[in-house]
Formats: C-alpha cells, structure tokens, sequence
C-alpha cells in the first residue's frame, strides 16, 4: 500500500489528466455532469488557478505518491463563516485499492484543520460506492445521514449517505 502521498496544488500541466479524471463517464454518476469538459476548458481553470479557497470558496489538490499523479482531492462549498468544506476525491484506476484515498483525506484533514482553520470536513457519497465510504470512515468520517433518491443513474435513483468529520 503507498502510504507516502503529498497533496498539491495544481499546475498547468496536469489538464490533461484532470481531462481523464474529469471525462471518466464510468465516474458521472457520482457527479452532475452531463457532458464532457473540453481539455481547454481544463487548462484555463490550472491557469487561472486561485490558491485563496475562501475567495474562491474551493480548493483542487492533487495528490501525488513519488513523483506520480495518483488523484484529485477537492474541497468546495468552502464556508468562511460557519468553518466547513465538502470534499471529493477522484483516484486514478492505476491507483486504486492501495488506500491512497484514505491517506489523502487523513492529509485533507490535517491540512483543512491546521492551515484552513476549518472546523468539519463533509461528504455525500452514493450509498452503491464501498470502496469511497470505506476510504472515508478508515478516514474517521462518520455516517451522520441518508439522502434517499438523491442521485439519478440509469437504473433509477439512488440515495447517498452523509459523512462528517468534525476536526
């Protein structure tokens, strides 16, 4: 399992891969996106990249092991005032099963409580998706609620569970 992870902030040249990430159509279902973003679009956001998630009211990271791309880890829904942030985490599929997810959301945590002065951390997962509700409680995320039909897919809806972490 890589356990050595930094998180980072983004670089011009990592469109393409959050072209792959942000493409991945296997991935939507968790997501609102209804079309693909172009790899344009990708290279404008690193360029325009802006480092004050309070202004911005997000914060994109990527997470590395070595000198290798691994995932994204987002923070959005930045709130100044009430000290809070939801979080969604994308790992690479060369990448997954080696509990880097868990080991960039405990570095998420550390750096959300420690250089954001945020108070909780949160995130809305697809009651289907083990692998990304095992990575957050192994996190020290706690299942605080369920939002029933809350995510349409192919076969219907689904509902996803809340998580939260107060830190």
């Amino acid at each position: 399992m890589d356990r050595e992870i930094k998180l980072r902030a983004v670089e011009p040249d990592d469109a393409r891969m959050m072209y792959e990430a942000e493409n991945d159509e296997a991935a939507w279902v968790y997501s609102d996106y209804l079309a693909p973003l172009s790899h344009e679009l990708l290279l404008q956001y690193a360029l325009s990249y802006d480092a004050d998630p309070f202004r911005s009211g997000q914060l994109r990271l990527i997470i590395e092991t070595g000198n290798a791309p691994a995932g994204i880890l987002d923070l959005f829904d930045i709130s100044a005032r009430h000290l809070r942030a939801d979080t969604g985490i994308y790992i690479f599929p060369d990448f997954r099963g080696r509990g880097i997810g868990r080991v960039a959301l405990e570095a998420a945590k550390e750096y959300s409580k420690k250089r954001l002065g945020l108070h909780q951390l949160t995130a809305t997962v697809a009651h289907s998706n083990a692998i990304a509700k095992q990575a957050y409680q192994k996190a020290g995320f706690k299942l605080t609620g369920t939002r029933p039909d809350w995510l349409r897919n192919p076969d219907g809806f689904e509902s996803v569970d809340i998580f939260s972490c107060m830190l």
